[in-house]
């Protein structure tokens, strides 16, 4: 079986979620930071070739990071993968809405 991989697309909302949840993991050292950064590539490379598969929270598509309590929020786009938060599972509904604009608050 083959599957179509499509180019994944970070835009800077989600490149700065990647900066704060490094920020976060840091004082554990960079061992965690590294573990973590790794799991976000991995499951980055797993999303190019499997994107629309997952439930759609906050008016976009959900994926889970293994290992972190971590979510990939993304859109599909032609044959692009958007990725529009990468989000601590942990925050509250109120503030994942919030992520998103006063559409999903």
């Amino acid at each position: 079986m083959h599957f179509e991989t499509k180019r994944v697309r970070l835009t800077a909302l989600a490149e700065f979620d990647l900066v704060e949840a490094q920020n976060f993991y840091a004082p554990s050292g960079a061992w965690v930071v590294d573990h973590f950064m790794t799991s976000i590539d991995q499951a980055l490379t797993k999303l190019s070739e499997m994107a629309g598969i997952h439930p759609i929270f906050y008016g976009h598509f959900r994926m889970g990071v293994p290992h972190f309590p971590f979510s990939i929020y993304y859109d599909i786009e032609g044959d692009d993968i958007i990725v529009k938060a990468i989000l601590d599972d942990r925050f509250g509904p109120a503030r994942i809405s919030a992520h998103f604009g006063p559409k999903y608050s």
